[in-house]
């Protein structure tokens, strides 16, 4: 799992530091961070992560599956939700942008790296 550059999208400070400590831990590299999707893409139009956790009820104009989208069809780079309690069918708006993977908050360690070794190790 070393050497994985990841980017985090989380609008709530807390979780992203937690987050973003259960990764270094586990070796791999946060590249950065963004709270918004214009965060988001200003920052992959000159960086690339090898995969992106993505909240997806992001404050702003539009929320984690919207910028999950502009993701898919600018840069294809993978994604995992993060996800407090989504209704229906903001869940199935999201699960068709294939995401690699689903995350429940609140985010306890293990499913973290749960998720991140499976991710990983295929």
């Amino acid at each position: 799992m070393e050497g994985k550059k990841i980017f985090i999208v989380e609008d709530d400070m807390i979780i992203q530091m937690f987050i973003e400590r259960i990764l270094a831990n586990l070796g791999l590299e946060v590249m950065g961070e963004a709270r918004t999707s214009d965060e988001t893409l200003a920052f992959l139009k000159n960086n690339r992560p090898d995969f992106i956790l993505m909240d997806i009820g992001l404050a702003g104009d539009k929320d984690g599956v919207e910028t999950a989208e502009m993701i898919n069809d600018l840069y294809q780079i993978p994604i995992i939700f993060l996800t407090g309690n989504s209704d229906k069918p903001t869940l199935e708006r999201a699960k068709k942008t294939n995401p690699i993977g689903f995350i429940s908050k609140p985010i306890d360690e293990a499913s973290l790296k749960n998720v991140m070794m499976k991710f990983f190790n295929n």
